[in-house]
């Protein structure tokens, strides 16, 4: 995935308004600093001259760099959204889906470590703290597992719309043309592989609701367990229980319900 810089290291000028002097020294400042790769204090160098679109734009460039996409992304959008000429536009559209795009493919590569990690964790023992302590564990890294699984999806559809739209403002760009093909057959890809596992495309709304208000009890139970309110948390999992029955048949949700009720009794 190419990325594109604009730093513009300018001279500060002796004429000019206030703010324009400050933005010239805001991106001498700022260019110097990126240049020697000390990216946040770049960031704060560009951070003062807030209403010029080259500092904004370089303050994204900056947040890429240290990978906080959420960062960057606001950056660049904040940058668009200024009066800007087609090719500027083009510009920060291209930056703009270049960090969804990084955004996806740093998720991609962090689940597995997750799962990694998932995969060493064990609820086994006879010390009740330690067992909870490892569920509330598991349960969280498997919820993280499932937000950064969609955040792919997402960061890879935005990216792909925001490479067509830098496209018509700059339609001979092969750069941003490659990287739309990349972003494209990546999610063609995940696309591919959940219709061959069937995700989600034969669950009934019947269970996907039960799925989530299992989820929610399950949460709310976690979050009263890690601050050792054990009883409070068997009464939510059991008047759950009460009210839909059928989670009974949900493996997870009923081993925690056994690994809460133990903990309850031995406190």
């Amino acid at each position: 995935m190419k990325r594109l810089l604009y730093i513009g290291a300018l001279a500060i000028l002796g004429c000019g308004s206030p703010e324009q002097r400050q933005a010239h020294r805001a991106l001498r400042a700022g260019a110097a600093f990126y240049a020697d790769s000390l990216y946040f204090v770049a960031d704060s160098a560009y951070a003062t001259a807030p209403a010029d679109e080259r500092c904004v734009f370089n303050r994204g460039n900056a947040a890429f760099r240290m990978s906080d996409w959420t960062a960057a992304i606001e950056h660049y959008r904040s940058a668009a959204a200024m009066d800007t000429t087609p090719n500027e536009l083009a510009l920060i559209r291209f930056a703009l889906g270049n960090t969804h795009y990084a955004q996806a493919r740093d998720a991609d590569t962090t689940i597995p470590r997750i799962q990694r990690t998932l995969a060493g964790i064990r609820v086994e023992g006879d010390d009740i703290a330690q067992k909870v302590s490892s569920y509330v564990q598991r349960d969280s890294l498997s919820r993280e597992v499932i937000r950064l699984d969609a955040l792919i999806d997402s960061s890879l559809t935005a990216a792909i719309t925001i490479y067509k739209q830098a496209l018509r403002h700059s339609p001979g760009d092969d750069s941003l043309r490659w990287n739309l093909v990349l972003a494209q057959r990546e999610a063609g890809l995940r696309e591919a592989a959940k219709k061959d596992r069937g995700d989600g495309k034969n669950d009934s709304d019947k269970d996907k609701a039960l799925s989530a208000r299992a989820l929610v009890l399950m949460q709310h139970a976690d979050s009263l367990v890690e601050i050792y309110r054990f009883k409070d948390a068997l009464d939510m999992l059991q008047k759950g229980l009460q009210q839909d029955p059928t989670l009974k048949s949900k493996k997870e949700y009923m081993e925690k319900l056994d690994l809460v009720t133990k903990a309850a009794a031995a406190t």
